[in-house]
């Protein structure tokens, strides 16, 4: 009997908004014991933070292709039982970070997710890869250049494949925004505004640590705006400027509370773009030769870059130039994303997001950087992988 038998199908599961956490323990302990049989992919946790455990744990069980069997944390004797006994994978699959190389051993582990603080992606994603595991790193990849380089090599070098958390590329109502900007449905492209920013209040302490982020904002929610552009153009900028500013005192030197810039691409498109902790602000809009169309959350809620979360969808939706709207069924983000990354392996095709996609990303963020320690001057991003979309 399949989980679809079992628990009537996912799908309407989901339409019953039954997502409560006992309900998706129950589901996920279901979907373990079919998965091995079905030839499902098993993927491990690498950090249980906040959002492994608000947006990626509570997806899995209802991912096509993958399941949860195994964590890597700093806390086994507490965070790693409670996801083990919460998920339903054996406690032989909780590491710790320095057992890392013990993953060759776990032939039912394929692909390790690391969740934990940008400055320690690289290290966790070098042992993973090592150890023979497919990755996927959380974004920003890193915080320097030179550490996502490391990364990417590594992978290579391990004949393992090394993907980015750019969950985007497969939401619905962002792929539209793709499709209306490869096509030219209205027209070339012109302009570009983006912003994802929420007001923190009190910030996360290691988000106050220069050296576990690598900056303010604009190493953060930034990223997302500058992915956009790129997939939008389908082009890497040519030239960044950017201006910091902070109003509060508890970011320190070298953390922007708000960082607004400005990445012009080689077709002539521009993109004026914000990312800031100090008040909420999430759009994305193209105005093309024709016409406007903007990506926008509905009027019930959600956000233009927000991420699923608890096992619920984050609403968007399309504003085209003639003010109707296109809309299409929200997808747990977190899910599609592990489910695209598997097809990858399983088909031995290249996956959309690639470690050079975030090298790329890194690269705009330090043109940005070096922007800001020239008074806002307008600099060239560096040259580097050519990942258009």
């Amino acid at each position: 009997m399949t989980i679809e038998n079992k628990i009537s199908s996912r799908r309407s599961f989901l339409k019953a908004g039954a997502l409560t956490m006992p309900a998706i323990v129950g589901l996920n302990a279901l979907v373990r014991a079919e998965a091995q049989k079905e030839g499902k992919i098993g993927v491990a946790l690498c950090g249980l933070g906040g959002f492994s455990r608000v947006s990626i744990a509570p997806e899995l069980p209802f991912a096509k292709n993958v399941y949860l069997a195994g964590v890597i944390t700093g806390h086994p004797d507490t965070s790693g039982r409670e996801f083990a006994k919460l998920y339903g994978f054996p406690e032989t699959s909780i590491y710790t970070y320095d057992q890392m190389p013990r993953l060759a051993d776990n032939k039912e582990i394929v692909v390790v997710h690391v969740v934990t603080p940008n400055s320690i992606h690289p290290a966790n994603a070098i042992a993973a890869a090592q150890a023979g595991k497919h990755v996927i790193s959380e974004k920003p990849m890193a915080t320097r250049s030179a550490d996502c380089e490391a990364m990417i090599e590594a992978a290579r070098k391990a004949g393992v494949r090394l993907g980015v958390n750019y969950r985007l590329h497969f939401e619905p109502h962002h792929k539209e925004m793709i499709r209306l900007s490869k096509e030219k449905t209205y027209g070339g492209l012109k302009a570009i505004t983006a912003e994802f920013s929420w007001n923190r209040g009190n910030a996360k302490p290691w988000l106050l640590v220069k050296e576990m982020v690598g900056g303010g904002a604009a190493f953060d929610t930034g990223v997302y705006p500058i992915q956009a552009g790129s997939y939008i153009t389908g082009e890497t900028p040519i030239y960044a400027s950017a201006v910091p500013t902070t109003t509060r005192d508890v970011y320190p030197p070298g953390l922007e509370e708000t960082m607004s810039y400005t990445l012009e691409y080689p077709s002539g498109a521009v993109m004026q773009a914000r990312a800031s902790y100090a008040y909420d602000g999430h759009l994305l809009q193209v105005r093309a030769e024709k016409g406007t169309y903007t990506c926008i959350a509905p009027p019930t809620g959600g956000s233009t870059f927000g991420q699923s979360g608890d096992g619920k969808p984050n609403p968007k939706q399309v504003v085209l130039p003639d003010g109707s709207i296109y809309k299409r069924p929200d997808t747990l983000q977190l899910a599609v994303l592990h489910d695209e990354f598997a097809a990858a392996l399983r088909e031995n095709r290249p996956f959309a997001c690639p470690g050079e996609m975030g090298l790329r990303d890194i690269r705009m963020v330090e043109a940005l950087y070096r922007s800001v320690a020239r008074n806002g001057e307008r600099v060239k991003v560096e040259a580097g992988p050519s990942m258009g979309s």
